[in-house]
């Protein structure tokens, strides 16, 4: 994968986040220097597969190569999550202080995008969102290539969560809510609402409540 920087400036730059906003402990870069391997690894498959044009340069054979630009704020925000979780999967059971770094590394992830993806939620390990200020994305089963936009929320009603399929993309401010089961090859307009609803594998999604239009692609 290409960097827009060189690799060392990744954990640096994270390192100098939790410091300036937060506090650092010698559990922070412990932490994230131990995991940051498998983070990468990660990160390179998350991106390799992803289609949007920002996430990948060409080379001089003209093939698509990934690319990673932590400047970037989609990038960075992929990069958060996928630091803060695998920390938290890997060690929160054996290390007290997991938690917290976990912690400071979302708290950022929040600040630097105004997207909520919790550490604990298991995001599938290919998805991609594209200016993702204002989403929230819950305790969902989300299938791989899932994608979303600004504005969307993935939500519980009675404790139950959504179970999305693969290849669903959410248009801005939609929403999926509750015991609802989304097919795969589904696109969810702009400004839906599917409430404990099931919807078809390969389907166009527009509306809400009563007013819900299903239609086949």
């Amino acid at each position: 994968m290409i960097y827009r920087f060189p690799l060392r400036n990744v954990k640096d730059m994270l390192l100098n986040q939790i410091r300036n906003n937060f506090f650092q402990s010698i559990d922070d870069e412990m932490l994230i220097t131990k995991h940051l391997p498998m983070v990468l690894e990660r990160l390179e498959k998350n991106i390799s597969h992803n289609s949007n044009k920002y996430y990948y340069t060409i080379n001089d054979k003209g093939e698509r190569e990934p690319y990673f630009n932590q400047l970037h704020s989609c990038h960075w925000l992929l990069f958060l999550y996928l630091t803060a979780n695998t920390i938290y999967k890997q060690e929160h059971e054996k290390i007290k202080a997991a938690r917290t770094v976990c912690d400071k590394i979302y708290i950022q992830a929040k600040n630097v995008s105004a997207c909520d993806i919790y550490y604990e939620v298991d995001m599938p390990d290919i998805f991609s969102f594209d200016h993702p200020t204002g989403s929230f994305m819950g305790r969902a089963k989300y299938g791989n290539f899932f994608s979303f936009t600004q504005g969307c929320s993935v939500e519980c009603d009675n404790d139950i969560y959504p179970v999305i399929g693969e290849h669903v993309t959410m248009q801005s401010n939609s929403k999926i809510v509750g015991n609802s089961h989304i097919g795969d090859n589904c696109i969810i307009r702009h400004d839906t609402v599917i409430m404990n609803r099931d919807i078809p594998a390969n389907s166009i999604v527009s509306g809400s409540g009563n007013n819900l239009t299903v239609k086949a692609i």
